[in-house]
């Protein structure tokens, strides 16, 4: 029993903590609303108006509107148009003030405006445009996103506005295909580095929007093995909207080219520093000099080498005459003889 009591109790808490799930689509009178937007509750914005017209900004509004719309019939006084779209066929060519023609003076109820949205690679280092540039790896990148689009988020426009409402979406694509999902400010693992999503899903209240998160965005970020987070190439920033559900609505109505409107695209390449070769100094050839001490250069005593000495060449001799040969042969034996005797 106390387990059941327990589980309506959650259930109340989470009925009770849960955001509620607001909307886009109530409009406050005189609120702007955009060409494409479909489901509108403009039953506030109208009161018990019954015909809607626009005239040229400037004209003589004593003079019949260029365009009229009926938004409800006499027998619905009062009743919900919740179902209201601001349809391409009918508003485009008509925008800015729509006025309710039922009785003067003329009242403002809408607001017609063309949507326009752009996003583009932004250096925060100069604070330039950098779409399709490349830039060097260290340099400070975000997006930014240049919109009429916010106006929106306005709750005085929307009156049941709620800041989940958000009808952007980003992403980011590596030079190898992979979808940005996280920002990392230093080496994966390291106390200091924090780790922050990607700002896939931005609440824009104001015309000029830089991405969250971005700022501290380290692209000499390594990981555990120790590569590069993020290699250098082009990294592909897409961009889109679909507020009240115009994406459909303009391809119903044949409206193909939705840059600049729905979609947006920009780039930008992060160049690697490049590392000099070392530069190699040819040395000089120089020959050895054998020293016994120490002796600098010019105080050292000059070794003199002995000359080598000249070869002298042998005297020939030349052979005796044969009459001095006999004589001596003689003169031998006759000494001889005597010692003999």
């Amino acid at each position: 029993m106390q387990g059941k009591y327990i589980l309506s109790a959650l259930v109340v808490i989470l009925l009770v903590c849960s955001p509620v799930a607001a909307s886009t689509s109530k409009i406050a009178a005189g609120a702007p609303v955009f060409i494409g937007e479909t489901n509108l509750d403009i039953t506030s914005a109208i009161d018990d108006c019954h015909v809607i017209a626009w005239w040229p900004a400037g004209a003589d509004m004593s003079t019949p509107p260029a365009i009229n719309l009926t938004v409800r019939t006499l027998s619905q006084a009062g009743g919900l148009i919740n179902h209201f779209n601001v349809s391409p066929q009918i508003f485009t060519g008509h925008t800015g003030a729509w006025y309710c023609e039922d009785k003067a003076p003329f009242q403002q109820v809408l607001f017609v405006v063309t949507p326009q949205f752009t996003i583009r690679a932004w250096n925060l280092d100069n604070n330039t445009d950098i779409s399709g540039q490349s830039v060097p790896l260290a340099t400070n990148v975000t997006y930014r996103i240049d919109s009429n689009l916010y106006q929106y988020a306005d709750y005085y426009n929307r009156t049941n506005l709620n800041p989940s409402d958000t009808i952007f979406t980003v992403n980011m694509m590596d030079p190898m295909g992979r979808n940005v999902a996280n920002i990392y400010t230093g080496n994966a693992g390291a106390a200091t580095t924090q780790i922050t999503p990607f700002d896939s899903n931005p609440f824009i209240t104001a015309p000029v929007y830089f991405g969250k998160n971005l700022n501290n965005w380290n692209r000499l970020s390594r990981d555990a093995q120790g590569g590069l987070i993020y290699p250098p190439g082009t990294y592909i920033i897409t961009a889109s909207q679909d507020l009240g559900g115009m994406q459909e609505a303009f391809a119903a109505a044949g409206i193909t080219d939705l840059d600049g409107m729905t979609t947006g695209t920009t780039s930008v390449t992060f160049v690697a520093p490049v590392t000099p070769s070392p530069t190699v100094t040819p040395q000089q050839s120089v020959s050895p000099v054998v020293s016994s001490n120490t002796t600098s250069p010019e105080t050292q005593p000059v070794t003199t080498l002995p000359t080598a000495r000249p070869v002298t060449s042998k005297t020939p001799y030349q052979p005796l005459p044969e009459w001095i040969a006999v004589a001596g042969l003689l003169i031998a034996l006759i000494c001889f003889a005597r010692q003999r005797t």
